[in-house]
């Protein structure tokens, strides 16, 4: 059995918007939570707005996929999409797919994401574990 690593909590999640020549288009900020499961971990997305127009969202994981690499970092893939149940994004149904590759240490990650029907971007992201 596989010992799941210590992500579990709040993470402060930086992502870069990419314009289709690779360049940044906007940059955004967002509370990224990584709650235990019985096979690993689910996440909740919640933008906070900025220089994205203001917009919030939050999204809800789906398909989590936790793998531990050779290098004692730990891969997390999963797909997303919004929040019903959250005012922001009630009416929306964007959806997508990320990955995260989180150091050996577990403080930090990087990864990217892709985003469907609705804003079809890709993303650069950067995650460091928020302070409690």
């Amino acid at each position: 059995m596989t010992v799941l690593p210590d992500i579990a909590g709040m993470w402060a999640l930086h992502g870069t918007t990419l314009a289709p020549d690779g360049g940044v288009l906007y940059e955004w900020d967002a509370d990224l939570e990584l709650v235990p499961t019985p096979t690993g971990f689910s996440t909740i997305t919640s933008t906070k707005g900025g220089a994205s127009g203001g917009r919030n969202s939050r999204s809800l994981s789906f398909a989590e996929k936790l793998t531990a690499l050779p290098d004692g970092r730990w891969h997390l893939r999963y797909g997303y999409e919004a929040d019903p149940e959250h005012d922001a994004t009630a009416s929306h149904e964007f959806f997508g797919l990320a990955q995260l590759t989180f150091a050996a240490d577990l403080e930090s990650g990087e990864g990217t994401s892709c985003n469907y029907n609705g804003r079809y971007v890709v993303m650069r992201l950067a995650v460091v574990r928020a302070v409690q």
